[in-house]
């Protein structure tokens, strides 16, 4: 009887043994299971994440391709409006300035062009340089075409790099006096 007694306890004992081998195994399956089903719901949300981004990624290339369009159609207006503006500032009437008010009754009109390359070499931001490099045209009262010239001369000597260009009489009387038009 001890002997069924041992082996009832014997068998007990590895039933016991078993119902515990069987319960970590069952934990530790448990805790796989729910590991598995964790990494799965991140694997799905990382999915997701990178569908969406490839979705944003399309969509701004999209959006960088149409950008690039509009800058191109944008350089070329604006390529256009800096010729067109050229064109404008090649057909400005020139500009004619008075060098003196002051006029004897013999003197004519002549009109003296006035250069300074100088202006543009020691500046070429300043907002004139462009003007007095081709010349710029001045209203001159004088006798004849030389002390025009000398006028000019006088009044630009003090500054470097003034040149007279060049000196032609004025055609029609730009600013007659009011003996010069009763007489006409």
């Amino acid at each position: 009887m001890m002997i069924n007694f041992i082996i009832v306890l014997a068998i007990v004992a590895i039933g016991a043994l078993l119902g515990n081998v069987l319960l970590t195994v069952e934990a530790r399956v448990s805790q796989t299971r729910n590991r598995v089903r964790g990494t799965r719901g991140t694997l799905d949300r990382l999915e997701g994440t990178i569908r969406r981004l490839h979705r944003e990624e399309e969509s701004l290339h999209a959006e960088i391709e149409e950008l690039m369009r509009n800058t191109v159609d944008l350089r070329k207006a604006q390529t256009e409006a800096q010729r067109r503006l050229s064109e404008a500032q090649g057909r400005r009437r020139p500009q004619i300035l008075i060098l003196t008010d002051r006029r004897n009754p013999n003197d004519k009109e002549w009109l003296v062009t006035v250069a300074n390359p100088q202006l543009g070499e020691i500046d070429a931001n300043h907002p004139l340089a462009a003007d007095w490099a081709r010349g710029r045209e001045y209203l001159v009262w004088a006798e004849s075409e030389r002390e025009a010239a000398e006028r000019a001369n006088r009044r630009f000597s003090a500054r470097p790099g003034y040149q007279v260009k060049s000196v032609t009489a004025v055609k029609a009387d730009l600013y007659a006096t009011d003996t010069a038009r009763s007489a006409a």
